[in-house]
């Protein structure tokens, strides 16, 4: 059951369907970004962080590699592609230019449920692959 949520979750991100996507979260939803070292809490903080991924990559899309569900839990692979069109905000608030470039990146999310709500996520990806994708450092 969770995993159809977390299909519905990506399908969103990649359609674009902010809304969507957050009615998946639950209020006090915690995010882990281990790419940058974030930790969203809420709704509001989740949202600004979904809204920055978006703006910063057009034709985003999210696709499910693998997955396994046990319990509460779903463990996804996945592959994010996009095309970066507009600035990367970074973690201390410091705005880099759009590149233009294309990215794809693989990595792992690990998603708890509270019925049809997710609780929290944590979410494992090399930053330093993106950005060297970018021009943004050596590859």
């Amino acid at each position: 059951m969770s995993l159809q949520i977390v299909e519905k979750f990506f399908d969103s991100i990649s359609n674009r369907d902010l809304d969507g996507a957050m009615s998946i979260l639950s209020d006090d939803h915690v995010s882990h970004d281990h790419g940058t070292g974030m930790v969203m809490t809420g709704v509001d903080e989740n949202r600004a962080d979904m809204e920055n991924w978006l703006s910063m990559m057009s034709e985003m899309k999210v696709e499910i590699l693998n997955s396994v569900e046990s319990g509460n839990t779903v463990v996804v692979e996945m592959k994010m592609t996009g095309v970066n069109t507009g600035d990367i905000m970074m973690p201390d608030g410091t705005k880099v230019p759009a590149t233009g470039k294309s990215v794809e990146m693989n990595g792992c999310q690990v998603m708890e449920f509270d019925g049809d709500k997710m609780t929290k996520s944590s979410q494992y990806y090399s930053m330093m692959s993106m950005m060297a994708q970018l021009g943004l450092m050596p590859e």
